[in-house]
């Protein structure tokens, strides 16, 4: 970062680049987003990082892909009839069930290596829109990085908690060391590895790639989260200064002409500020919208097939089995509410200025008010699923009904199945009573 001096105002510079003037000298949202794209290069996310993380996201991507194409195999030979086991966590629902799995990982790596390599153009346009919100009665979020972080903290350890579960649940407590790795990639691959084509050289790729897989299906989750919150955070600093504003100005007891320009400019400001705001979420949700479409379908499937293993098969196994049962599902669950509700706070916070606004005295209203009301009211402003749906908090419930009735449909053609498996028996049960002497 290069500053130079020219009559008193400053002027940055982001390597050889003008950004703007007068610009603060850092952003606590655009640092911590930083820091969170720096440590996701680990686990192939490398953005701008050097060639060595490029190589290193190219052997993930690599791993990923190789790992769902075998999924993808063993599902077409389970439907063609070609599997030699097709029992427990080999069934076609299994296997079904871990193609689905490595297809939201695989994607989730590819969607966040576009944004983050992206990011640099956007932290830009980030950074310009907070120099635009730079008004007098604007106060600074000082809280926001401690909310980023409490988020990132508590969804890191709920999926660790929820991973962690599953191994043990998997091997469970009475399996000898020793055999601890074979058990839990055979049953918790089991979709993709029969038995007797287990050896010891390839566990360590399966746990690599089973860990990776893990840390990126929850990581595109978190960024949508701390964006989210990032970009709320801006709608509420702005409903600050209208509330404050509009607070000042009832106070107010003398009306002049000198005031109402001033106050005309004031109105201008904050209103180009919205616009400003408006602008950005519609640029982040043109890089965001396919990360928001994916992480809501994979979330929406597991929910359904969890519900529907629940109700089909019951909780069944020891008590580490059931366990983790309930916590995937209350975790699953969990991560898709606070994706949908934090996008939603987006909307919602659009929308919560004009309760001020509609407060104003009559002799201070002006033509920039009325702009700015108009402009709050007929301007829908959210984060969507590529122009599909639009996440607002209307959203959570149509999910939710949405869930119970696929599980429900599901649920009645798995009866349905298994009567017509029953009666098909009970025919031929009579058939050969009948042909007995």
């Amino acid at each position: 970062m290069k500053i130079t001096k020219a009559k008193g105002v400053k002027t940055f510079y982001y390597g050889n680049e003008l950004l703007l003037p007068n610009q603060p000298y850092h952003d606590t949202f655009l640092q911590f987003m930083n820091t969170i794209f720096k440590w996701a290069r680990c686990f192939g996310v490398p953005g701008f990082g050097c060639m060595l993380w490029q190589i290193w996201a190219a052997v993930v991507l690599t791993s990923l892909a190789l790992t769902e194409g075998g999924a993808i195999w063993k599902v077409i030979r389970a439907l063609a009839g070609w599997a030699r086991d097709t029992a427990n966590h080999r069934s076609v629902t299994a296997r079904f069930a871990g193609a689905m799995f490595y297809a939201a990982s695989l994607i989730s790596q590819i969607l966040c290596w576009r944004l983050s390599y992206n990011w640099r153009a956007l932290s830009k346009y980030w950074a310009s829109v907070e120099w635009v919100l730079n008004i007098k009665y604007v106060p600074p979020d000082r809280n926001l990085k401690k909310r980023l972080m409490a988020v990132t903290a508590l969804m890191a350890t709920g999926a660790t908690v929820e991973h962690l579960m599953s191994i043990l649940a998997t091997t469970g407590i009475d399996c000898p060391i020793s055999d601890i790795i074979k058990t839990y990639v055979l049953k918790s691959h089991g979709f993709l590895l029969l038995d007797q084509e287990y050896y010891k050289m390839i566990a360590v790729p399966v746990l690599f790639v089973s860990n990776i897989a893990t840390i990126l299906w929850n990581f595109q989750d978190i960024l949508i989260v701390l964006i989210s919150m990032g970009l709320t955070s801006r709608y509420h600093r702005l409903n600050m200064c209208v509330a404050t504003v509009c607070s000042e100005l009832n106070k107010e007891r003398k009306w002049s002409k000198d005031n109402e320009i001033l106050q005309v400019y004031l109105w201008r400001k904050i209103r180009e500020a919205y616009v400003k705001q408006a602008l950005l979420v519609r640029k982040i949700n043109s890089a965001f919208g396919l990360i928001l479409l994916f992480s809501n379908f994979f979330g929406f499937y597991f929910i359904c097939l969890q519900l529907f293993l629940g109700i089909t098969q019951g909780f069944t196994g020891d008590i580490f089995q059931k366990m983790y049962s309930l916590v995937s599902l209350a975790w699953i669950c969990v991560r898709t509410c606070c994706v949908v509700l934090a996008a939603a706070d987006i909307y919602e916070n659009s929308k919560r200025a004009l309760p001020y606004l509609y407060t104003c005295r009559a002799q201070f209203y002006n033509i920039e008010i009325e702009r700015l009301q108009d402009q709050l009211d007929k301007d829908n402003i959210a984060l969507s699923g590529l122009g599909f749906f639009n996440l607002t908090r209307t959203v959570l419930l149509q999910v939710a009904s949405s869930v119970i009735t696929y599980v429900l449909v599901l649920v009645q053609y798995d009866n349905r199945g298994d009567e017509q498996q029953t009666s098909n028996i009970t025919n031929v049960n009579i058939t050969l009573n009948d042909t007995m002497p």
